[in-house]
């Protein structure tokens, strides 16, 4: 299984769970910190926001913004010990009041060194943590090539995230239209044929050379006024490794940087039609082989897990919708285990003081352990070699794995024995 799958997952969780606290006032602390800033500067900015927060007209935010503050210095102070600088990708620091009460004060941190490079430094005291710099890492970050051309020019790009990239620029030289008739027309019409031909080999040599050589290349997509586009597409000049990636081609009114960023601006839709094709591909591939009846297919936490376990899973398939917790709770009479799958560990919890032990009827219950099913899952993928897909849920598809399967299925190389 590819540990993107499963680091993007737990990246996605931890910022759920950052994005439920909420302060009473504007006093949640976010600090972004790039990884070629000191640390020791870090903390003596933090030391003269400490004398900013004692101006907080709230005596109960003002604490509590100076207690976070505090919390932390603490912690850099703590990290600059044993490191110089900050991690390769830089971090981000998350620290305040998350009681959601006023009469109380719980400050908790919390830290992450990200996925990606942190490109900006930040700090902001807010009711909410600041996280969209965090949640731009989630998008896909895959290369998308684009080509846009006519009769004149062409430019080849590519796009990853955000960035656009021109990487190469080239122009026709085909002549212009010829006004006067007779055999000296046909001869100029004859020497723009050669002349177009000689375009379309040479944009795709270009293509052929750049394209080809992404290792990550989502899709291309092809733009362009006019039919040029069009007839370069049917002159079988492209590679098919390439070719095969064309997810689009759209009309566009420029050929240059303009014209990439048109493409760029329309081919949203493209990409999340490509998405949801993979998606719907899966589901029915899952369940043609449940129909089917070969024992290829499976379902539901317990098969699933019987099936890792085994070796006999090839593909997982989650749903982006699924938030389930494997909790162990044990008797503190008799040291009776039990385990159960829940959505909401809290709710478990209250649950557990009125409920009685199976195995000696006493009512002393207790919480012991709590695990994310799909982290769990995922961990057991890697282990045995399974892949793993995430589904959304905003296809037909997806919600019938969500709400017909429980949000878990999978595809296996052989029918596990019972």
């Amino acid at each position: 299984m590819s540990v993107d799958s499963k680091a993007r997952y737990q990246f996605k969780r931890m910022l759920e769970d950052l994005a439920s606290k909420r302060g009473r006032g504007t006093e949640l602390i976010s600090v972004y910190i790039t990884p070629d800033f000191e640390i020791v500067k870090v903390i003596q900015q933090l030391r003269n926001e400490q004398g900013t927060a004692a101006n907080i007209k709230s005596k109960t935010t003002r604490k509590n913004v100076i207690s976070a503050l505090e919390r932390i210095v603490q912690f850099l102070r703590t990290y600059a010990d044993t490191h110089r600088r900050p991690p390769s990708n830089g971090m981000a620091i998350f620290c305040g009041n998350v009681a959601g009460r006023e009469d109380i004060a719980d400050i908790k941190l919390y830290w992450v060194e990200p996925p990606e490079q942190i490109t900006i430094r930040m700090y902001r005291c807010d009711q909410e943590f600041v996280l969209d710099p965090l949640r731009e890492m989630l998008q896909v970050k895959e290369t998308v090539g684009v080509l846009v051309m006519d009769r004149r020019e062409a430019t080849l790009a590519t796009l990853r995230g955000k960035r656009i990239d021109i990487v190469r620029k080239l122009t026709s030289g085909v002549p212009g239209k010829h006004g006067k008739g007779g055999q000296s027309a046909r001869r100029f019409e004859r020497l723009i044929e050669i002349a177009a031909h000689d375009y379309a080999k040479r944009v795709a040599e270009a293509a052929n050379e750049i394209f080809s050589q992404i290792s990550d290349l989502r899709a291309v997509i092809v733009g362009g006024p006019g039919p040029t586009k069009d007839e370069f597409l049917k002159s079988e000049l492209l590679q098919d490794r390439v070719k095969n990636k064309i997810a689009g081609v759209l009309d566009t009114g420029y050929t240059d940087e303009q014209g990439v960023k048109e493409v760029v601006n329309k081919s949203g839709e493209i990409l999340a039609d490509l998405d949801i094709l993979k998606e719907k591909s899966l589901i029915q591939r899952f369940m043609e082989e449940l129909v089917a009846g070969r024992g290829l297919a499976t379902y539901g936490e317990r098969e699933i897990r019987h099936s890792l376990e085994l070796g006999a899973v090839e593909l997982l398939l989650i749903s982006e919708g699924i938030r389930k917790n494997r909790v162990t709770a044990k008797c503190q009479s008799c040291g009776h285990e039990l385990q159960e799958t829940v959505e909401d560990v809290e709710k478990f919890k209250k649950q557990l003081s009125a409920r009685e032990c199976p195995s000696c009827g006493e009512t002393r219950l207790s919480l012991v352990e709590s695990k994310d099913v799909v982290q769990e899952l995922l961990e057991l993928a890697d282990q045995f070699g399974a892949g793993a897909e995430f589904i959304s849920t905003e296809t037909e598809e997806g919600k019938q794995l969500l709400i017909a399967f429980k949000g878990l299925a999978a595809l296996l190389r052989f029918r596990p024995a019972a």
